[in-house]
């Protein structure tokens, strides 16, 4: 389920994509505030914005929409009186504009294409040398922070480092049909909000920075930006428990040599509360057999036919965490280099219907999300 800012954030921008569909050929304009004007009397006229090194004038009209971030409700006027005090050199701002182009005359004399917004909207800002790498290399920080708060790491010459999404979650990501956070008893929130809480990231966000950096040494203009996210999001339910899927997704350095650039590792961990107390379960709690049992019937209940090697891999290696329960089946995911002779993460499902009666234990068996 959604948090209310978040769910506000929502409205609010699918108001704002109402208001624009009387008009599909409207330019779309993104980028960093370089510069920005006002008339006599102080009310904001124009403002330009710099992307991938060209400039464009975004022109303000009496029926331009304004949409600030420091408040979520109000008048058009309350808006566009936030967005001013908003509007600063370096803020992260989108336009929506007329397609006419037009001419806007800058502060140092020149001229750039210009065109009139209908609605123009503040989504983060630069800070420019927010941090210092190791080896003194100054780094700006964009913050987007419109709806997920992501955020991305840039050389001074907007080469982008890293990107970071979130993290997100349990209690503000929504699932449709199966139930979340907020379907929880008071008591099994608390103790949901308290373990996430107390577990933090899976990951050191400024030593993949600096992995980051040294693979852009090393490939130069063959870089690609990395990516950083965690999310926590309900994945399927049942009368008596809840499962909360783990996503990460982080960049991939170790092939840097045979491939020129960095890959993506997708990582899925999962765990499973009891509603109404919210005490975490074992994952070999959900089955009505010993785990040993478990380990050897999953590779016979696979629908093709498993390698004979790689099942008596299977059989002494899967743990509890490499399985990750879905709508009518179970996952198994082995990560990259644990079965010998699997260089990449190895993975197969289990239907239930395909389990024997008495496999698992009944009140585990996740009831599937509505359509």
């Amino acid at each position: 389920m959604m948090n209310w800012k978040r769910w506000t954030a929502l409205v609010l921008a699918a108001l704002l994509a109402l208001s624009l569909a009387a008009c599909q050929d409207n330019k779309h304009i993104k980028g960093i505030v370089a510069e920005v004007q006002t008339d006599e009397a102080g009310n904001l006229t124009a403002f330009v914005v710099e992307s991938e090194g060209k400039r464009t004038g975004v022109l303000i009209a009496e029926k331009t929409g304004f949409w600030p971030r420091g408040i979520s409700s109000g008048t058009q006027e309350e808006f566009r009186v936030q967005f001013q005090k908003e509007l600063q050199v370096d803020t992260l701002v989108w336009a929506w504009c007329y397609p006419r182009r037009n001419k806007l005359e800058t502060a140092d004399g020149g001229t750039v294409r210009a065109y009139w917004a209908t609605s123009v909207q503040i989504d983060g800002g630069l800070e420019r040398g927010a941090l210092t790498l190791r080896d003194g290399t100054p780094v700006d920080v964009l913050e987007q922070s419109w709806i997920w708060g992501n955020r991305t790491y840039r050389l001074a010459d907007g080469t982008e480092l890293l990107r970071v999404d979130g993290p997100t979650g349990p209690e503000d990501v929504y699932s449709a049909g199966v139930g979340g956070f907020d379907d929880l008893s008071e008591t099994a929130r608390e103790k949901v909000r308290a373990y996430y809480e107390d577990r933090g990231l899976l990951y050191d966000e400024e030593e993949v920075l600096e992995q980051c950096y040294a693979a852009w040494k090393e490939l130069g203009d063959t870089f690609q930006s990395g990516y950083l996210s965690q999310s926590v999001s309900t994945a399927v339910s049942t009368e008596r428990v809840i499962y909360f899927t783990t996503e990460l997704m982080q960049p991939d350095l170790t092939q840097l040599e045979e491939y020129g650039s960095q890959l993506r590792k997708h990582e899925e961990f999962q765990d499973v509360f009891d509603r109404q107390t919210g005490e975490k379960l074992d994952i070999r709690d959900l089955f009505a057999v010993p785990w040993e049992e478990v380990r050897r019937r999953i590779p016979e209940l696979v629908d093709w036919g498993m390698d004979a090697a790689v099942a008596a891999q299977v059989t002494e290696k899967l743990e509890p965490e490499y399985l990750v329960f879905g709508s009518d089946s179970v996952m198994v995911w082995f990560p990259a280099g644990t079965l010998e002779g699997e260089e990449y993460t190895y993975g197969f499902s289990v239907d239930y219907s395909d389990a024997p009666e008495g496999f698992f234990q009944p009140w585990a068996i996740p009831k599937p999300a509505e359509e």
